[in-house]
């Protein structure tokens, strides 16, 4: 069982491309499938809608795991997004409950940063092995990639809990 790197993903971008990323990445959790002596493994559905209110609503039993990421899941099963769209200010959402194994590595969402021409931002904290990370990407290049080792971990970090 891995140790978890744990936090929140920040995505900025047009309203058409953040809808288009997480429409098309955010898979459904997995399940085991049993034929004979083989095991598969399905996605399970992914619903979303628009609300009453406007808000942009993902739903998924078990929680979302990120297309193309080495272990990389949101643990929430219903994600709301207000996503306006004006002149004065570029969309933009963040995703609570992302965990990614071990840490999180940031060449994984390099290509979803290209593709979708969007900036990310990932802050993770690692309470096993004592340590947080801050990654940003812009457009498809990495910008940051800090990773921080703590000597007082609880003390010095904020949401100390988080992550192992």
């Amino acid at each position: 069982m891995p140790n978890w790197a744990e936090g929140s993903l920040k995505i900025r971008g047009t309203k058409e491309n953040i809808l288009n990323f997480l429409k098309n990445e955010l898979l459904g959790s997995t399940y085991p499938i049993f034929l004979n002596d083989e095991v598969e493994y399905k996605h399970r559905p992914v619903e979303h809608e628009i609300n009453n209110y406007g808000e942009y609503v993902f739903r998924c039993e078990d929680g979302f795991y990120i297309n193309n990421t080495r272990r990389a899941f949101i643990y929430n099963t219903e994600l709301i997004f207000d996503l306006y769209e004006d002149d004065d200010e570029i969309p933009q959402i963040e995703i609570e409950g992302f965990r990614q194994a071990w840490g999180v590595i940031s060449d994984n969402y390099v290509d979803h940063s290209k593709k979708y021409d969007l900036d990310m931002k990932i802050f993770a904290f690692e309470r096993g092995m004592e340590f947080t990370q801050e990654i940003e990407l812009c457009k498809g290049k990495i910008v940051k990639d800090v990773a921080e080792e703590h000597e007082d971990y609880f003390w010095t970090v904020p949401f100390a809990g988080l992550g192992g």
